[in-house]
């Protein structure tokens, strides 16, 4: 992953204060995923949820590294659709029209997983 910003802030205003997920967490990410590791969205779960837990506070106040996949969805909700949007843009920028594939983003159908 690319560097990300420390801070963004959502079309509402909220700030999200950002962290990049080191190898460490994206470990216990796994491990929080459990059964959704073995599903066919997989994929689209873990870079859903890699991008809700890079979230370290929001309008100031600490978030703390979910444990459990329940955790994951409070820290969504919290976060909420604009969040999200807001997400997306920094870690799934817009593709250019002449600029060659991101790794990592194929197969990942963002649209449907804020769905």
């Amino acid at each position: 992953m690319s560097t990300i910003p420390k801070e963004i802030t959502t079309a509402s205003g909220k700030k999200l204060e950002l962290r990049e997920l080191d190898p460490g967490d994206m470990l216990d990410l796994i491990e929080v995923a459990g059964s959704a590791m073995q599903s066919a969205s997989a994929g689209a779960w873990m870079g859903y949820a890699q991008m809700i837990c890079s979230v370290d506070a929001i309008d100031g106040v600490p978030v703390e590294m979910p444990a459990t996949k329940e955790q994951v969805k409070q820290v969504a909700r919290r976060i909420g659709n604009d969040g999200i949007v807001a997400l997306q843009a920094v870690f799934y920028p817009p593709k250019k029209p002449d600029a060659p594939e991101q790794p990592g983003t194929s197969g990942v159908d963002m649209e449907t997983a804020k769905n």
